[in-house]
C-alpha cells in the first residue's frame, strides 16, 4: 500500500500587506512563496503541515488564519514575541507590467524594516509525520532550513522554489551545494539564473542540472513559458512550453507559486517524468499562473478538494 502523500514547508509566517500607487492598503493576506505553495496544494485537496512561527500580533493571526482555513495544519507554527514579517507590494493602478510591481522589506508608510527571520524555527520532524510519504517546499536557504531538511528521513522529496535573488545571493557556493545536493525537484524564475549560474561557474540551466542529477528542474520565464528539464531513460531531455493564451495581469506576484503548486503536485503523483508529463502539467500550471495573475493577491479563494 502507497503511503500517505504529505506537503509540509518551513518558515516564518509572513503577511502580504498589498498597497495601490497612492499607498493605499489595498489587501492583506498570508503570503511568502514556500507558504502560498503549501495554500495552493491544499485547496487542491492535499494533506499540507506548516513548521515554522509567527509573532504575537495581529499580523500573524491573519497569516496563519489564511492557512488554517485552507485546511493546513498549524500545529507546529510557534508564536514568538517578535513583530511577524511582512511583505510589502506596491501595484501600480495603470500600465502593469511584470517588472512594475515593486516588493519590499521596508513598509512604504513607515519605512520600518518588515522582515527579519527567525533562528527559533522547530527543526525535527512531528511524530505523527514518520512513516509518511514526504514532500518538503522551500523558498530560503537560512541555516535553521538546513538544520531541519537534515533532520528529514531519506526518503523524503526536497522541493525547492528559487523565484528571489535575496534568498540566495549572501551564501557561497559550497554553502549552497548543501542545499542543491538533497533537492529532487527545484523551480527557476529566469530572474536568478544569472547570479545562481555564475556563483557556481557555468553557463546555463543544462550545466546546472547536470551538476545537481535532479528529478526534475524547470525554469520558469513569465510569458515566454517554461523550460523542464529531466532524464527519460538515462537521456537528458529538455524540453521549451510556451503558452497559447495570454491574459492581462493585474497581480503577478503569485504566478510563479501557482506554477510551482501545481507542478509538484503532478510531480508528486505521476509515474514517470516524460514528454507526456511535461504537456500535461505544463498546461494545468499554465492555467493556474493565469488565474492568479488575473486578481489582486496571491493566493485564490476557492473550495477545498480537486485532487489533480
Amino acid at each position: 500500500m502507497e503511503k500517505e502523500k504529505i506537503f509540509i514547508s518551513h518558515g516564518d509566517i509572513i503577511l502580504d500587506k498589498i498597497y495601490d500607487e497612492n499607498l493605499n492598503l489595498l489587501k492583506q493576506d498570508g503570503g511568502g512563496c514556500n507558504w502560498n505553495d503549501l495554500y495552493n496544494l491544499a485547496i487542491m485537496g492535499e494533506t499540507c503541515f506548516a513548521i515554522g512561527s509567527k509573532g504575537n500580533d495581529q499580523e500573524g493571526n491573519i497569516a496563519i488564519q489564511s492557512l488554517s482555513k485552507a485546511n493546513i495544519n498549524t500545529n507546529y507554527v510557534l508564536t514568538e514575541n517578535k513583530k511577524t514579517n511582512i511583505m510589502n507590494i506596491i501595484i501600480p493602478n495603470s500600465n502593469l507590467k511584470d517588472n512594475s510591481i515593486l516588493h519590499s522589506w521596508y513598509s512604504p508608510i513607515t519605512n520600518e524594516f518588515t522582515m527579519k527571520f527567525s533562528d527559533n524555527l522547530p527543526t525535527k520532524l512531528p511524530k505523527e509525520l514518520k512513516n509518511k510519504q514526504l514532500y518538503v517546499i522551500l523558498d530560503k536557504f537560512l541555516p535553521i532550513n538546513l538544520k531541519f531538511l537534515k533532520n528529514m528521513p531519506s526518503n523524503c522529496k526536497i522541493c525547492l522554489d528559487i523565484g528571489h535573488i535575496r534568498f540566495f545571493e549572501h551564501f557561497t557556493k559550497q554553502y549552497l551545494t548543501s542545499f542543491f545536493s538533497m533537492a529532487n525537484f527545484i523551480q527557476l524564475n529566469n530572474n536568478v539564473t544569472n547570479l545562481l549560474f555564475e556563483r557556481f561557474s557555468i553557463k546555463n540551466e543544462i550545466e546546472f542540472f547536470k551538476l545537481f542529477h535532479f528529478d526534475l528542474l524547470v525554469l520558469t520565464k513569465g510569458k515566454n513559458g517554461a523550460t523542464f528539464l529531466f532524464y527519460d531513460q538515462n537521456e537528458l531531455k529538455v524540453i521549451n512550453k510556451v503558452p497559447e493564451t495570454i491574459v492581462d495581469i493585474v497581480d503577478s506576484s503569485g504566478a510563479g507559486d501557482a506554477f510551482f503548486s501545481k507542478t509538484l503536485q503532478q510531480y508528486a503523483y505521476c509515474d514517470k517524468i516524460n514528454t507526456n508529463f511535461v504537456n500535461k502539467t505544463f498546461a494545468l500550471a499554465n492555467k493556474a499562473s493565469r488565474d492568479i495573475i488575473s486578481q489582486i493577491g496571491s493566493r485564490k479563494k476557492n473550495k477545498i478538494g480537486g485532487k489533480l
